[in-house]
């Protein structure tokens, strides 16, 4: 009995050595055989959901180990106007057992009219398989980024599935009976603009045309002057609806209208606008309603007459004339008077041809000005040959050319003609005009296709109460213009850049200075000076690819005006939680290959760039990824900077923040480190670690071992003890 229970002791003895070495061992030894998915792609159909249709399965994975679990629509809703859009409790799954468990009421069995729906995607992994922070996830034909990172991923159940949130959805109008206005034809503006005389308003729907005669009314017209190149801009808006007063002499006034569909009636979103017997694109605007469309800008601007006699012409503008041709084009008239309402007109636009041979063939936009004793037609540019551009000029409405040395001056597309080249009528009716320009076409080239737009410099963080401030560019010597950035809030309120020479009639409210809690969107328009916009072009801002929404014609590839998935929500005035919890005050030493590390608490979600010494940095000077964010100052950077203290800001759409780093100078002399100096430097800052992966546990073995040690030779003095102490009782 007694050997029985020594044994017994000496059992626990070795069962508690062996639960304390158990602790000590790592836990990256249980580790190995976990697969980690590296990247994820997920395609999926769109119907063309009308009211009454039903959901459909539409997701396949293409790439990763894993499959769909169940698909879902949500419908969504909003408040307000402006405000969250947020789930109205009503669903439809694709796994039959999830819809059984929904409430009849809480079912989607088919789209609604006038009703919102946001799709969802639920994947689930292979067995043995798991998704990390790390794994790239591509959605439809974007990459949306890593799963741990993007805000529309998110990672659950033990890393074996996968949500992902909204890659579209959908807005079904409601129901109306409302025919709808796809034409509206206006004529009769008046344009003789005089400084003595009030500006009469005189503007009607064309009685004769069917498609808006007796269906839409005009509400009011206006004349705005611009502010362009003043030194001391002087505004003056001049409405039908204001009392009626003169225009300012010299000044230059844009021409806009505003008009209401009829009970019963709504403008269309893609509406062809007519005045005057021209159609004109890009210029209009309809309300959310349907029940407003305003047109601006299409017409040329009026020049203010002083009131003097004005039955002399003096000052001829011609544009919009096509001077470069290439082999195998075919001659167009394009030409027009600079302003529409102007007391002359293109008679013709003409080429002539000549060679070696000096056979002259001719073109004219005009058949009635071909005569036999001219010679040839041609009807296309040959490649070798040599073309020469002319017009000819009529008056009307009684006036009278002046002769060119009375003062005529004529200019075409901006370039002022010679007077040797301008042969006036005697009886001041015409003018012919030649030697505008000279030719000699070549094969086409293929217009080059604009992949990437950037948009540097730009400040998109603001704080509750500051103005908004533009300061958005474009990389010098690119194939594309910069033409200008804004901020909304809604359709009716916003601010663009240009304003009030341009856009002023975009944003029926301003936004004068952005207010905590409401949500701001960034948008922005860029033209193409050679080449086209690619339809897939990806835009970055400050360095950051975003996603965009185009605005206006898609099929203009010259114009890449877009509104951003950029937002920003301001916050109050020193509210931000953002800190940088690593690297603050850290040194760099000139002329070292070390670089900086900052870390910061923000979402990385939200990171838009990065400040120095107050100033927006070039994103190829740092790097910047998740965790939560982690920054880091490039070497070539850093010997850029001066000696001293620098300011290094990190910056995110709803606030940033704020640490010190110094630049020492090269010490002259390096002094031996002593035995109590040196420290460990087999990973390098900045270096990777090529040790087994982290899995949380940190501990100090040595410390564990000692542990070991002091409990070993505790259980062995009890045990030596206790074995003297009974043999003592013998």
């Amino acid at each position: 009995m007694k050997n029985q229970k020594r044994h017994s002791r000496k059992l626990l003895s070795i069962l508690l050595v062996l639960c304390m070495a158990l602790t000590i061992v790592p836990i990256t030894a249980f580790a190995a055989g976990v697969n980690y998915i590296d990247k994820i792609s997920v395609t999926y159909t769109k119907p063309d959901y009308k009211a009454g249709d039903a959901p459909q399965a539409a997701a396949t994975v293409t790439e990763g180990e894993c499959s769909v679990a169940y698909e879902y629509w949500m419908e969504i809703e909003q408040k307000t106007e402006g405000s969250v859009w947020t789930s109205t409790g009503r669903y439809w799954y694709s796994d039959s057992s999830k819809m059984a468990s929904l409430a009849a009421d809480k079912q989607i069995t088919q789209f609604e009219a006038g009703h919102h729906y946001s799709y969802n995607i639920v994947l689930k992994t292979n067995s043995g398989y798991f998704i990390s922070d790390d794994t790239i996830v591509s959605v439809g034909d974007y990459e949306w980024g890593k799963a741990g990172s993007d805000t529309n991923l998110e990672i659950k159940e033990m890393s074996t599935e996968l949500r992902i949130y909204s890659p579209y959805s959908i807005d079904l109008p409601a129901a109306s009976t409302d025919e709808v206005i796809t034409t509206v034809d206006i004529g009769n503006v008046w344009k003789n603009l005089d400084s003595t005389k009030p500006v009469a308003f005189t503007a009607e729907v064309n009685p004769n045309n069917s498609a808006c005669s007796g269906k839409v009314e005009i509400v009011e017209e206006a004349w705005e002057k611009s502010t362009y190149g003043e030194s001391t801009p002087i505004t003056d808006v001049i409405k039908s609806t204001d009392t009626s007063r003169t225009p300012i002499a010299g000044g230059e006034y844009w021409y806009s209208i505003v008009l209401k569909a009829k009970k019963g009636y709504v403008f269309s979103d893609n509406m062809t606008f007519i005045c005057e017997g021209k159609t004109y694109t890009g210029c209009t605007y309809v309300s959310d309603n349907g029940k407003t469309l305003t047109a601006w800008e299409f017409l040329s601007p009026v020049t203010v007459s002083d009131g003097a006699d004005d039955t002399v012409i003096k000052d001829v503008e011609v544009i919009g004339a096509t001077l470069s041709y290439n082999e195998g084009d075919t001659p167009k008239a394009t030409a027009v008077t600079k302003d529409i309402g102007a007391n002359y007109e293109i008679a013709y636009e003409s080429w002539e041809s000549w060679d070696e041979t000096n056979q002259n063939d001719f073109w004219f936009s005009n058949e009635e000005y071909y005569t036999e004793l001219l010679g040839g037609r041609f009807t296309s540019f040959e490649e070798g040959k040599s073309y020469r551009y002319s017009i000819l000029l009529k008056v009307k409405n009684g006036r009278t050319f002046a002769a060119t040395d009375s003062g005529l001056t004529v200019t075409v597309n901006g370039w002022t003609v010679e007077q040797q080249n301008i042969s006036v009528n005697p009886d001041g009716q015409s003018v012919y005009v030649t030697g505008i320009a000279t030719i000699t076409p070549t094969k086409p080239v293929e217009p080059k296709e604009i992949e990437v737009i950037e948009i540097n410099n730009a400040t998109i963080t603001f704080k509750d109460g500051d103005k908004p401030v533009f300061t958005g560019n474009v990389p010098d010597n690119e194939d594309y213009a910069f033409r200008c950035e804004w901020w909304s809030l809604d359709s009716d309120t916003g601010l663009v850049s240009t304003e009030p020479e341009w856009g002023s009639e975009i944003y029926k409210n301003k936004i004068t200075t952005f207010e905590a809690g409401k949500t701001y969107h960034y948008g922005v328009y860029v033209t193409a000076y050679y080449g086209n916009f690619s339809p897939d072009a990806k835009l970055k801002i400050n360095g950051q690819e975003v996603k965009y929404t185009r605005i206006g014609d898609e099929n203009d590839t010259q114009s890449f005006w877009v509104e951003t998935d950029l937002t920003m929500t301001p916050t109050a005035a020193g509210a931000s939680d953002y800190k940088i919890i690593e690297g603050a005050n850290g040194t760099w030493t000139q002329n070292s290959n070390e670089t900086l590390v900052f870390r910061v608490n923000g979402d990385f979600s939200k990171f838009t760039g990065v400040k120095v010494d107050g100033t927006l940095i070039d994103a190829k000077n740092y790097t910047a990824k998740s965790g939560s964010t982690i920054v880091t100052l490039s070497t070539d950077y850093l010997k850029t900077l001066s000696v001293g203290t620098h300011k290094l800001t990190v910056v995110y759409t709803d606030g940033e923040c704020s640490a010190n780093f110094e630049v020492k100078k090269v010490a002259t002399e390096q002094t031996k480190p002593t035995e109590g100096d040196k420290t460990d430097t087999t990973t390098p800052t900045g270096g990777k670690d090529t040790t087994s992966p982290q899995t949380g546990d940190n501990s100090n073995l040595a410390l564990w071992f000692a542990v070991l040690f002091i409990s070993c030779s505790g259980v062995i003095t009890c045990a030596v003890y206790s074995r003297r102490r009974k043999l003592n009782k013998r």
